[in-house]
């Protein structure tokens, strides 16, 4: 009995002493999550592979090469000839930190009713812990409330199958038969050709308040002329933070992760010092910047903090970005698009 004893007490002490692995995830849940990836044609976050337009599970076996899993690029632009109220449509999730930001360049515009916003189904592409594989990701239901004048006009037409069910992979694949790598959100939809105009949310965010300036009741200008070389000098310090957050969640290694911490901190202390005497960061106005740092610094303590480990120091031990949180958090577009229950 004694002996029985001893041994069930070494089992427990191997089980604390176990070192967590770095990043998000660790321990056993991380390796069983590590083989199941390295399984199947899926990332670790869920998002959809596409081989020449197709899932790829679809695909050939073997055929999930590196070039897959970089992220689908659709970089278009929208001409002042082509701007017309009721056919362009946001997809988004209202989880997501980079929909976020097209979401208050969208309110800011005031382009309510005039562009339309359709959001997902859910706010990730994993239902009850089933991978994209299962589920086939980012899904649009047919009813699902459209933020449009345009509501005769189904904005999937073109690709909407009998279901009345898009997978947001069915809309990359349409705008690109070829497309391959890795399926993401946001996405600029244009209703009347069927296909994605952009994807990459900072762009959109720029065709948003300069492309559809007509189209909005603000006249806004995020990217003013007198402003351009502070904002894109502060860019930099922004970017830092929005990457380094990942770069600490998703380090393979300690000093990966350690190197990621330290440049994370760095900009969060580089902001700090920019905010002393400014309203907002690149001076008196609201700009794109406030736009791209706002998701991230929101979701900072519930959870970048706790479970991406950049746990050096919290948001309120930052006075001036405090303080600069709360004055976004008062204006509507910013508030409107915080889903603090998500982030947990």
């Amino acid at each position: 009995a004694e002996s029985a004893r001893r041994r069930k007490e070494r089992g427990r002490q191997s089980v604390v002493r176990r070192p967590r692995e770095v990043g998000a995830r660790g321990g056993y849940l991380s390796g069983l999550i590590d083989s199941v990836s390295n399984a199947l044609p899926f990332t670790k976050k869920g998002a959809v592979i596409l081989i020449n337009g197709k899932p790829a599970v679809e695909g050939q076996e073997g055929q999930a090469c590196q070039e897959a899993m970089l992220a689908v690029r659709f970089k278009g632009k929208i001409f002042e000839e082509d701007v017309e109220e009721g056919r362009y449509f946001l997809l988004v999730s209202y989880g997501d930190p980079w929909s976020q930001r097209t979401l208050i360049a969208h309110g800011l515009a005031g382009l309510q009713g005039r562009v339309g916003v359709i959001a997902t189904d859910g706010i990730w592409p994993i239902s009850k812990g089933l991978p994209a594989i299962a589920t086939k990701g980012w899904r649009f239901s047919k009813g699902r409330k459209q933020d449009s004048k345009s509501t005769n006009r189904d904005p999937f037409n073109h690709v909407r199958l009998k279901s009345g069910t898009v997978y947001l992979h069915e809309l990359y694949s349409a705008t690109d038969p070829r497309s391959t790598g890795r399926v993401t959100i946001p996405a600029l939809w244009d209703s009347k050709t069927g296909r994605i105009i952009n994807n990459e949310s900072g762009e959109i965010v720029r065709i948003l308040h300069q492309n559809f300036r007509s189209l909005g009741v603000n006249g806004i200008d995020l990217y003013p002329d007198d402003l351009q070389e502070e904002i894109e000098r502060i860019r930099q310090i922004v970017y830092k933070i929005n990457a380094g957050v990942y770069k600490c969640g998703y380090a393979a290694r300690e000093e990966a992760y350690r190197a990621a911490l330290i440049e994370t901190f760095r900009a969060m202390d580089a902001c700090e010092s920019v905010l002393k005497g400014r309203q907002f960061l690149a001076g008196d106005r609201i700009t794109e910047l406030d736009v791209m740092a706002f998701p991230t610094l929101i979701r900072f303590d519930v959870s970048y903090y706790p479970a991406f480990r950049c746990h050096i120091r919290r948001m309120r031990n930052y006075p001036n970005l405090t303080a600069y949180l709360e004055r976004l958090y008062k204006i509507e577009a910013f508030r409107s698009m915080v889903h603090m229950p998500t982030y947990a």
